[in-house]
């Protein structure tokens, strides 16, 4: 197996592993619409977070998309694009590794990147996803002219590395056609045979009742048949079982099944056409054009079950997009348009699904999600990672903007010590937010200072820590007994009790509907 070497690559595999868990805690201040919409932005470095966040969502993420910095040495405002060329590898092999974690089986990632590091990535990506998982290189026309200031080559393109989790992936979707059409049965480059035409077959020949004579050839073109039989149409129906000689599309038994559909018939010319009713689907073009087969070249996001017709937007798009939403030019440097990323997603055909972006940027990827549901009645989620300061006043801003919900969390304290152990420094109040989240994956609202934190679909949530209990005579407060059980707040109906030991049998949990939750070991970390 072909892999790529570089300084610092040995300590680079061990970072995803070593990286600590942290506390994710809900901000209810920079959140947008005080309901649980599922979307979440979170503030803080993204390969932490990713670590943090893998507990949640492992396996369950549809699509990701990323557009790391593209180490061009470029002046950028908003972040930094000048990494040594082996330090920017040490920085993207740890996060993509987190990222394949938590793609679903059949889910697919993408990545921008343009000529810079495009090799170097491939390489790594063949390591990480591995070769086989490898889909395509796309390559997109990112603007219409490039700068006149370069003595070598005007650049145009960039890249969108595509990889799937696994051989479940079933590819991107170009086009999906529903309307009827009909088509060939010939096929000019097809080897050449015999296939039977059966009675009943209808023609569309201008007369309703006509014969043509065994070993007639009708050609025009490339297009050729004889028909080695007699043929008897009467009332436009073909009265005899006729062979006839060609290149065909298909074997017999196709023949045989499209005429009992009664979506096989004789054309005006006496050539064979299937009527095609069914939806066709067609794979997406690994060029991803700024101007559409359809000659149109969009610059906003407009939702097509054709792909190829609109454009794929460009990097101007992506500016006026950015002026129209803050009402000042260059909002964000180098900005995607939400056109190239809602198509992206909208290739994975895929409704309700949850879509993660950990460089988050201007926040395009929740905008094109956004634009993507509105159009076609979709369910997707977005989860935005950003460490900048602009995470609050751009991305989460521009959110807000185009009329997404979402909730804001921020990083918090490592929630184990070096031991393994819940870290002595973590309040009630920060692991009842932690918990509450991985037991329902809902922001913490209520912050009762109880250890019955709430009720979450007729299950309610307990955290036994840090001595909660306010009957102070109930010793051990940590470790789940019958005589912590009966301190507790009463609810009648299913329990989660979390804490750090259970010492009553599993029969007695069984009837009286409690599952136990030991942690730190059952939050997954």
């Amino acid at each position: 197996m072909l892999e790529l070497k570089w300084d610092g690559k040995d300590e680079a595999l061990k970072v995803a592993e070593e990286t600590k868990i942290r506390l994710l805690e809900f901000d209810r201040n920079s959140s947008f619409k005080e309901k649980n919409s599922g979307n979440m932005i979170v503030q803080g470095d993204n390969l932490e977070v990713l670590k943090s966040l893998l507990p949640f969502y492992r396996g369950q993420v549809k699509c990701i998309y990323i557009d790391p910095p593209y180490n061009t040495n470029a002046a950028i405002e908003n972040y930094s694009d000048n990494f040594p060329h082996s330090d920017w590898l040490n920085m993207m092999y740890p996060r993509l590794e987190l990222l394949r974690d938590f793609l679903s089986e059949d889910g697919a990632i993408f990545i921008s990147i343009d000529d810079t590091e495009q090799a170097y990535l491939k390489v790594v990506c063949d390591e990480i996803f591995t070769r086989k998982n490898f889909v395509a290189s796309l390559v997109w026309e990112k603007k219409k002219k490039g700068s006149f200031l370069s003595k070598v080559v005007t650049n145009v393109k960039e890249y969108v590395l595509v990889y799937g989790k696994s051989d479940l992936f079933g590819g991107l979707i170009g086009e999906i056609n529903r309307s009827t059409e009909t088509y060939p049965c010939i096929n000019p480059v097809n080897s050449r045979g015999i296939r039977i035409i059966p009675k009943g077959t209808p023609s569309n020949f201008r007369e309703k009742n006509y014969q043509i004579e065994a070993n007639t050839r009708i050609s025009a073109g490339n297009m050729d048949l004889i028909y080695l039989d007699k043929a008897v149409i009467d009332d436009g129906i073909l009265q005899n079982d006729v062979r006839i000689e060609s290149n065909w599309r298909y074997q017999q038994s196709m023949i045989d099944e499209f005429a009992e559909q009664n979506s096989i018939y004789l054309t005006r010319d006496n050539y064979v056409r299937r009527i095609v009713k069914e939806t066709r689907i067609k794979m997406l073009k690994d060029l991803l054009l700024r101007v559409g087969s359809d000659g149109e070249s969009e610059k906003i996001f407009t939702y097509d079950e054709n792909l190829n017709n609109g454009g794929w937007g460009t990097n101007e798009d992506a500016n006026d997009e950015l002026h129209k939403i803050f009402g000042k030019q260059y909002a964000f440097d180098f900005s995607k348009p939400s056109r190239l990323i809602g198509k992206l997603i909208q290739t994975i055909s895929d409704k309700d699904s949850i879509i993660l972006d950990s460089f988050a940027g201007s926040g395009t990827t929740a905008h094109a999600v956004l634009k993507l549901n509105e159009s076609d009645g979709g369910n997707r989620k977005f989860i935005l990672i950003e460490d900048k300061d602009y995470c609050k006043t751009i991305t989460a801003e521009r959110v807000r903007r185009v009329g997404g919900s979402f909730d804001f969390y921020q990083l918090g304290a490592e929630i184990t010590d070096s031991e393994g152990k819940i870290n002595s420094s973590v309040t009630f109040e920060q692991l009842a937010n932690f918990v509450w989240f991985s037991a329902t994956k809902t922001p913490y609202l209520e912050q009762k200072n109880s250890p019955l934190l709430g009720v979450h679909d007729g299950t309610a949530i307990y955290l036994l820590y840090n001595g909660i209990l306010k009957d102070k005579s109930v010793k051990g407060g940590n470790v789940l007994t019958k005589k912590i059980l009966s301190a507790l707040p009463k609810y009648d109906g299913e329990k989660m009790i979390y804490g750090s030991a259970c010492r009553i049998e599993e029969k007695f949990l069984e009837e009286n509907k409690i599952t136990f939750r030991q942690i730190p070991k059952e939050l997954n970390l």
